[in-house]
């Protein structure tokens, strides 16, 4: 059996920093925690590649196309929220339709999200989000807390190797793998 090939898309790069605040920008949140969930996974025994490991810009119809073109079995997008006033708050994951391989990676996910101390936003069907869209294989788009929100961000800050774990340990429950975290792996070696 070939190995499980998932992408991992950390949203934004290059010319586009996705949300802002301050000096703190999506693009750079979304990289540092896209490259812990990928260690995760290729620790335990995936295939990982992604769309960027660099401050780089891809539209989000290249992202997909990176998916396709190296047949993917899976794709994770992450990104973090952002809204006006600073209040909103919480994770969310995002698909193309709920009732799907995608509907059930992303609730596995969002459960965990949940359970580390994010506001439960809920999974959401957004069909016309191009990287969900486009993407020939299940996808899901994770909303890791708003970047507007302080408490948010120090909850992403506090917990980054959490939150990984919390992407590849509900990705793989979904899907019907054991999930062993990076430390329980290290000393079993």
């Amino acid at each position: 059996m070939s190995k499980i090939t998932v992408c991992l898309d950390p949203g934004h790069g290059g010319k586009d920093p996705g949300a802002v605040k301050g000096k703190r920008y999506e693009k750079d949140d979304t990289l540092r925690l896209a490259l812990r969930v990928g260690k995760v996974l290729k620790a335990n025994g995936l295939n990982v590649i992604y769309t960027r490991t660099t401050d780089r810009y891809d539209s989000p119809s290249e992202k997909a196309q990176i998916a396709n073109k190296n047949k993917a079995d899976y794709f994770i997008s992450i990104h973090r929220n952002s809204a006006g006033n600073g209040t909103a708050n919480g994770a969310e994951v995002l698909v193309h339709t709920l009732d799907s391989t995608g509907g059930k990676i992303a609730t596995s996910i969002q459960k965990l999200f949940a359970k580390h101390g994010f506001n439960d936003r809920g999974v959401k069907a957004r069909p016309k989000l191009t990287v969900l869209k486009k993407t020939t294989m299940p996808a899901v788009l994770c909303e890791v807390g708003f970047i507007s929100n302080d408490k948010d961000s120090k909850l992403f800050d506090d917990k980054l190797i959490k939150i990984g774990d919390c992407i590849a340990k509900g990705f793989m429950d979904a899907i019907g793998l054991k999930f062993r975290s990076l430390p329980t792996i290290l000393k079993s070696k």
